[in-house]
């Protein structure tokens, strides 16, 4: 049985910080003299205001570089057109938000760099991708601790650890093969012919002819680079083609994917259950959350880690004045929907052989 150590929001003498120093301390990572520790989180969407504190990356940056790691903190590029879209943009939202080499105390790097480049690692017995890529910057690195936001989310419920890994660690290539397949969908009527797609495209399903973009899907290899370049949105993702299972098969396999790259006892995974909204973090807003805050929890099992946020979120009233709160009927609580979603999630993560769902929860 798992463990999973727990520090609760109610404040105590010295606050959650201090608590989350003991869990980590407790867990014992095996961090050894030298080693690459990549923390990946989520910088959050520019406009978001949920997003994960800085203060316990710095927290969680300190303590490696205590036990003789170097740590970086990490994210990776959106596969979306907004404020994280690329490098460059991606690293200016992250310091919007507090997240700087001077906050953190260590380099802030954006894993699947300026092209999104990736290592491919065949997935053992996969749901639905065979082969995923990897970001290049957590392929490279020797432990991997991620310190994920838990929130609710349309497609991933619970969206923790599991999906912070298995679509945040990868390039855009499969984050678009995890959503809509592996091609991208052309706009003609937004296409302002500024080039920039032609020129990212490394296959030639994008090129210029007569003053106009000719797209053929046939050549199309799925990266997803362009959708970032294209200002005007005339190359977008294909949302409607896939479920939740069909994209939460994809998530599993990413994960199984990155965690196949670290040696045993090489990864920590950290669950910030604050500030829980009904969406994720890419969203460039936020509304109140939709329950109280619930407090940290830290496993070295991915799957465990989520399952015991979940089950603590069901005890938890509505938030007042929340979405979920209006919407509450009589008895039936809005978690409800969310539970039924969140069962038929986490028996697909055991049968995609990633984690276990039986824990033992340890207060610290």
């Amino acid at each position: 049985m798992k463990k999973v150590f727990f520090v609760p929001a109610k404040v105590r003498e010295k606050g959650l910080l201090d608590g989350l120093e003991k869990a980590i301390a407790i867990s014992f990572p095996h961090i050894e003299k030298g080693e690459v520790v990549a923390i990946k989180t989520h910088f959050g969407e520019y406009g978001n205001t949920r997003y994960i504190r800085p203060t316990f990356g710095r927290k969680v940056a300190d303590m490696v570089k205590e036990m003789g790691g170097e740590p970086f903190v990490t994210d990776t590029t959106a596969l979306y057109r907004g404020k994280r879209h690329s490098l460059f943009s991606a690293l200016s939202a992250a310091a919007s938000h507090g997240f700087t080499a001077e906050t953190m105390g260590c380099p802030i790097l954006i894993a699947d760099g300026i092209r999104s480049t990736g290592y491919e690692v065949i997935v053992k017995d996969p749901l639905k991708l065979s082969k995923v890529k990897v970001a290049s910057l957590i392929f490279e690195a020797d432990f991997l601790i991620t310190l994920s936001h838990f929130t609710f989310h349309p497609l991933v419920i619970p969206a923790a650890s599991i999906k912070n890994v298995g679509m945040g660690c990868v390039n855009k290539e499969s984050k678009l093969a995890m959503h809509a397949g592996s091609k991208v969908k052309f706009n003609e009527k937004k296409c302002l012919f500024c080039q920039a797609c032609v020129k990212i495209c490394p296959s030639g399903a994008l090129k210029s002819s007569n003053k106009k973009i000719e797209y053929d899907e046939n050549l199309c290899i799925g990266c997803g680079g362009c959708i970032g370049e294209c200002k005007e949105e005339a190359l977008s993702v294909p949302w409607e083609k896939k479920g939740p299972r069909d994209v939460q098969a994809g998530i599993l396999d990413g994960f199984k994917a990155t965690l196949s790259t670290f040696k045993e006892k090489k990864a920590l995974f950290i669950n910030v259950c604050l500030d829980i909204t009904e969406h994720c973090d890419c969203f460039g807003k936020a509304d109140i959350p939709v329950i109280p805050d619930i407090g940290i929890l830290i496993s070295d099992d991915a799957l465990a880690c989520d399952k015991a946020g979940f089950d603590l979120a069901k005890a938890f009233p509505e938030y007042p004045g929340s979405d979920w709160d209006k919407k509450k009927k009589g008895e039936e609580r809005s978690i409800s929907t969310a539970l039924s979603e969140a069962d038929s999630f986490f028996a697909l993560a055991k049968e995609a052989g990633i984690g276990d769902l039986d824990y033992e929860l340890r207060e610290v």
